[in-house]
């Protein structure tokens, strides 16, 4: 019998906690179809202050308090909370990385009633990104893969191919990254470089002049997650025409690393779960 995958599966939203699309619908179901297949699967999320506490049952870990997390010169500081996602012969473990400062207020992205984006939104997801290479330390759990679902992750694949590559803890993850759409509120002013602690090498440009002025999140988990995944025709046929900084070259220059989740039968769970742990596990035989 093959050994059990360890997989962290990282998003900014899953159903029945707090959905707004796709994301959250794969989020909220896909775990449990690979926890069915055997493999030891858990999800992040950020811990939003709209979401109930007492309806889902979600708990404070209290060894997982003020968890330092670096951003720009500063430190913000996380805990964490828990609680599953169930079905009826599945729970999934669900961690939920808080913040007050940076999710405590009403919506995801954007402001309900202005339906303006946030103007921390690079503040937000660089402190949940570099958040879950931290708290993954304190929870002692060393998952062999981490799967980054869209631009609010995007970062987590530079973290670990940079400012953690040196550390022992982190040496064998691998990262999966899920494109979902081409968010253009996903590239932010050169100004938010700096908050990553990222290297300034990430962004010296490779010649079509865009990449010193701004951060991109989508960009950054193309250029540096071990395997891309794509769901659906729009991501993929966007991503490819695309020329906003640079993402088309990436994309084109990360051809073989491609892995499109359409397939001849359908988009079924089961059909999209079993080709998900078949990467994982290629993944983690390459160690």
């Amino acid at each position: 019998m093959p050994k059990p995958i360890g997989v962290l599966f990282v998003a900014s939203e899953a159903d029945p906690f707090i959905k707004t699309g796709s994301i959250g619908d794969l989020a909220g179901s896909l775990p449990k179809t690979v926890k069915s297949l055997g493999h030891d699967i858990r999800v992040m999320l950020p811990g939003y202050g709209s979401i109930s506490n007492r309806r889902f049952q979600i708990h404070n870990l209290l060894r997982m308090k003020d968890i330092e997390v670096p951003i720009s010169s500063d430190t913000e500081h996380a805990h964490i909370k828990s609680s599953y996602l169930c079905s009826e012969n599945q729970k999934v473990l669900v961690y939920f990385l808080a913040n007050d400062r940076y999710f405590n207020r009403d919506g995801l992205y954007f402001h309900p009633e202005t339906k303006k984006y946030f103007a921390d939104n690079d503040e937000r997801f660089i402190f949940f990104c570099r958040g879950v290479l931290e708290t993954l330390k304190r929870l002692h759990w060393q998952p062999q893969i981490i799967h980054c679902n869209d631009w609010q992750c995007g970062l987590i694949p530079a973290y670990l191919k940079t400012i953690y590559k040196d550390d022992p803890y982190y040496k064998d993850m691998k990262t999966v990254f899920t494109v979902y759409s081409l968010a253009s509120y996903a590239s932010f002013p050169k100004t938010s470089i700096e908050k990553t602690g990222l290297p300034s090498s990430l962004f010296n440009g490779n010649g079509d002049g865009t990449d010193t002025e701004r951060l991109n999140f989508l960009k950054m988990g193309l250029t540096y997650a071990d395997v891309i995944t794509t769901f659906g025709n729009k991501a993929e046929k966007g991503i490819l025409k695309s020329q906003n900084d640079g993402i088309g070259k990436v994309f084109l220059s990360r051809k073989s690393a491609i892995v499109s989740m359409n397939s001849d039968n359908g988009t079924r769970q089961d059909n999209i779960a079993q080709k998900l742990v078949d990467i994982y596990r290629d993944l983690a035989k390459s160690n």
